[in-house]
C-alpha cells in the first residue's frame, strides 16, 4: 500500500494522548490545518532534535491556524508520563500496535535477530543529537520500538483534510551504508509555514 499523496484526503484515525483524550484528524476538519507527523516519539533522541525545532515553530504554526498531531508508537501510560513531565503543548498520540500508521500506507519491515543486533548496537554507538529536552533513557520495554525499521511520514493537510505536503520513507537514514546513522529529516520551520501559507492560499481562491 502506498503513503497517501498530494491532493487526496486520507484515512482518518482515534488514538489515545499522552494528554488524556482521544483525537484524530476528523477532530479539526473544516477548522484548521494539520500537521501529521508519524515519528517514533520521545524515546527517539533524533525525534526530540526534531520535536525541539517543531516546538520552536509552534508559535508561527498556530499564528496559520495548524495544528501538529505527532503520532508515536508510545504505550499510553508511557505517553502520559512524557506531555506531563516535558509539557508537550500539541497531542502526542499513541499508536503502538501500529495501526494509524500502517492505515496510512508507511511500513514496518521485519528483518533477522542479527539486524536488529547491529541496529542496536550501531544506535548506542552513534552520537545523540542536541534537543531542548535534554537526555533521556528509554524504558527497556520501548527499545525493540527504537531499532524497528518503520517509515517516517511527514504529512500538511489543509482545513479541508486534503494533503498539501508528504514526505514519507524509512525513518533511519545512514549514509554511506556504513557512515553515520541520522534519521530522515523533516521539512525547516521555513518550508513548513510556505506550505501552511500556500494552504490559505489554494482555499481562498
Amino acid at each position: 500500500m502506498n503513503s497517501p499523496a498530494i491532493g487526496q484526503v486520507p484515512p482518518s484515525f482515534r488514538l489515545p494522548s499522552g494528554q488524556g483524550p482521544h483525537v484524530g484528524p476528523e477532530d479539526y476538519r473544516g477548522r484548521s490545518n494539520l500537521i501529521v507527523w508519524f515519528t517514533k516519539g520521545m524515546a527517539c533522541a533524533f525525534c526530540r532534535q526534531h520535536m525541539s525545532q517543531l516546538l520552536r515553530g509552534y508559535p508561527a504554526f498556530r499564528s496559520l491556524n495548524t495544528e501538529i498531531l505527532e503520532v508515536t508508537p508510545t504505550t499510553p501510560d508511557r505517553g502520559r508520563l512524557y506531555a506531563s513531565k516535558f509539557n508537550i503543548p500539541f497531542p502526542y498520540l499513541c499508536d503502538p500496535d501500529h495501526g494509524a500508521l500502517r492505515s496510512w500506507g508507511l511500513d514496518v519491515r521485519s528483518h533477522s535477530i542479527g539486524w536488529y543486533a547491529r541496529a542496536l548496537y550501531t544506535g548506542f554507538k552513534a552520537p545523540e543529537p542536541p534537543s531542548d529536552f535534554g537526555k533521556l533513557h528509554p524504558s527497556f520495554g520501548e527499545m525493540p520500538k527504537l531499532v524497528a525499521d518503520e517509515d517516517m511520514g511527514f504529512f500538511i493537510l489543509d482545513k479541508n483534510s486534503v494533503i498539501r505536503f508528504a514526505l514519507a520513507g524509512s525513518y533511519i537514514v545512514q549514509t554511506p551504508p556504513t557512515g553515520p546513522v541520522a534519521s530522515r529529516a523533516i521539512p525547516s520551520n521555513d518550508e513548513i509555514v510556505r506550505e501552511l501559507e500556500r494552504c490559505g492560499q489554494a482555499l481562498a481562491r
